[in-house]
């Protein structure tokens, strides 16, 4: 074989060695946490039916018993977070701060996620993050009580507690899944938790269960906190459901949320709307939300209205 030929054989081999070898290395393991820890990944299995699964084996029946799973999932965007709700984190359009003991995200809002120390792994490509739910058992049946996001590089305690690790999850299985545990009508703060959730998948998939919690949800918070997760997504259609909440008779504050999350829409998505809304909007309220945000955009447009509504 001629030298150079052969050179081209090795690189192809080494070049499908390596192919082969990433996805082994894709996901996040069981090893993150420190523990009792069972692993359910039974191949064929749906996330809910490990879930299931996990629960006939760590739910002793006793009512009341807790125990956690755990699964990961690609992530749309790398996240920091803080030990302890302390420290400040900015990364990206994504910012988490600390403010009298509750998360508050871009400096405006209160979120209760919990979210733990250290940025989300960036593995082929995208980043991976872990979701840790604390199950207990109540009228015989396992209930999801609490969920946090946690960073794949670190190692977490279990506090005693037994995990069931069920594995990666694509988006498809991912959303399945967070679908099953709102329509078991969970309280408001694990709604909220599972909102934010939803806005670090990728795909239109999880803007659809964004939108419909923005329209539907029969909680004021939950539609807000959707709403507002909504304005982080550049996408015709976040911009069409913040429209379409603003035309609707929802009450003032949700109104004025969607104004919000139009001013934070990536590439400035939401200023056409917003230009609208200050100029034909019924509710005096609402324009002058929508001129104060079109003020702190910078946008040439904004500029051009208000030349227009202060020159004339």
């Amino acid at each position: 074989m001629k030298p150079v030929l052969r050179r081209v054989v090795v690189l192809i081999l080494l070049w499908l060695l390596l192919a082969l070898m990433v996805p082994a290395a894709g996901g996040p393991t069981a090893q993150l946490f420190n523990g009792q820890v069972i692993s359910v990944e039974t191949a064929g299995l749906s996330l809910k039916e490990r879930a299931a699964a996990a629960c006939r084996q760590l739910a002793t029946g006793k009512e009341g018993s807790s125990f956690f799973t755990a699964w990961a999932f690609p992530l749309s965007e790398r996240i920091t977070s803080c030990r302890g709700r302390r420290a400040v984190a900015d990364d990206g359009p994504l910012t988490i701060q600390s403010r009298n003991g509750r998360i508050v995200v871009n400096a405006d809002r209160d979120h209760s996620l919990n979210i733990s120390d250290g940025p989300g792994t960036e593995k082929e490509g995208a980043y991976w993050g872990v979701l840790l739910f604390l199950n207990r058992m109540e009228r015989g049946r396992c209930r999801v009580s609490d969920v946090q996001l946690l960073a794949p590089e670190r190692s977490y305690d279990l506090n005693g507690e037994p995990l069931a690790w069920l594995g990666a999850a694509d988006e498809a299985q991912g959303l399945e899944c967070l679908r099953g545990l709102l329509a078991g009508d969970p309280g408001r703060e694990l709604r909220k938790d599972l909102v934010f959730v939803l806005y670090l998948f990728n795909g239109q998939a999880a803007v659809s269960e964004l939108i419909g919690l923005a329209r539907h949800d029969p909680d004021t918070a939950v539609r807000k906190d959707a709403i507002f997760w909504l304005g982080q997504k550049a996408s015709a259609a976040a911009v069409a459901a913040l429209g379409e909440v603003i035309a609707s008779p929802e009450v003032l504050e949700v109104k004025k949320a969607a104004v919000f999350a139009l001013s934070q829409l990536p590439e400035d998505k939401g200023t056409p709307l917003l230009l609208q809304i200050a100029r034909q909007n019924p509710h005096p309220r609402l324009r002058k939300e929508a001129i104060f945000w079109l003020g702190q955009s910078g946008d040439e447009r904004a500029l051009d209205f208000f030349e227009e509504i202060l020159l004339k």
